[in-house]
């Protein structure tokens, strides 16, 4: 039986029996693109285990409606929907392989994200790298449905699916935005694991980083979100603009600005 995510996405999109997404016939999107349980033996904590072709997630990139696709590149904006069926990885809850975000040309300013829970919770394992490659921060975010989070300037992060049931997540992104997968890669993953046991253990591969802060999202104090469906914006996307241009909104992205 299909769930139908359309109200609170603004598009008609289904999840279906096989936690993959069915698209309505006046949307295109990029194609879809699966993260398999293989692909993320490089982030899991336990080195020795086999993981198989079987798939971890799904993305789909540039989700939009044709008649919305000007307003959208003219912005420098992109929709992308996400979908992290419930599973482990050994002793951990599934995860997606984590990424850092590039930075924007011309300016000293990394790009930031803008994610909205459609479905399930997501558990958001962000950390802060420095130039030198240390760890100076690591925060853990729960958001729960029809609620939003922007991952802060300079901070890269994991995306954990803590439930057992299908995660369904959407973000705005700036257009030419392309993951940096760096330390999550070559270090086994983020600073942090999350077992699904519930306890939190540290990534030996990392040295002297703090504790984790846990701590809520509080995105309605950035610019002009609102309950509004998540794709909604394309009507107004001056309201997200400060996905595209971060550099004008520095103040806005303080983690006292972005959390509570």
């Amino acid at each position: 039986m299909s769930i139908d995510l359309s109200e609170k996405i603004g598009l008609p999109v289904k999840l279906n029996e096989q936690n993959k997404l069915e698209l309505g016939k006046d949307v295109v999107f990029d194609g879809e693109s699966i993260r398999s349980m293989a692909d993320l033996a490089v982030v899991a904590a336990d080195e020795s285990l086999k993981l198989d072709d079987s798939p971890a997630y799904f993305m789909y990139r540039n989700v939009h409606r044709p008649k919305d696709e000007q307003a959208i590149t003219k912005n420098n904006q992109r929709f992308d929907l996400t979908v992290i069926p419930p599973a482990t990885l050994g002793k951990e809850f599934i995860k997606t392989s984590g990424h850092y975000h590039p930075q924007k040309p011309g300016t000293d300013v990394e790009y930031p994200e803008l994610y909205y829970v459609i479905s399930g919770q997501a558990t958001y394992l962000m950390q802060k790298h420095e130039a030198d490659g240390s760890i100076s921060d690591v925060i853990i975010s729960r958001v729960l449905p029809g609620n939003a989070i922007i991952m802060p300037l300079g901070y890269g992060h994991v995306t954990i699916n803590e439930l057992d049931e299908p995660l369904v997540m959407a973000n705005w992104v700036e257009k030419n935005f392309k993951s940096e997968y760096g330390d999550f890669a070559t270090k086994r993953g983020a600073a942090y694991y999350l077992n699904s046991d519930g306890s939190i253990a540290k990534n030996p591969k990392y040295t002297d980083v703090p504790e984790v802060r846990e701590m809520q999202a509080d995105p309605k104090k950035i610019a002009s979100l609102s309950d509004t469906p998540i794709y909604d914006y394309v009507k107004d996307l001056s309201q997200i603009e400060l996905i595209a241009k971060p550099e004008l909104y520095l103040e806005d992205f303080k983690i006292d600005k972005l959390f509570r």
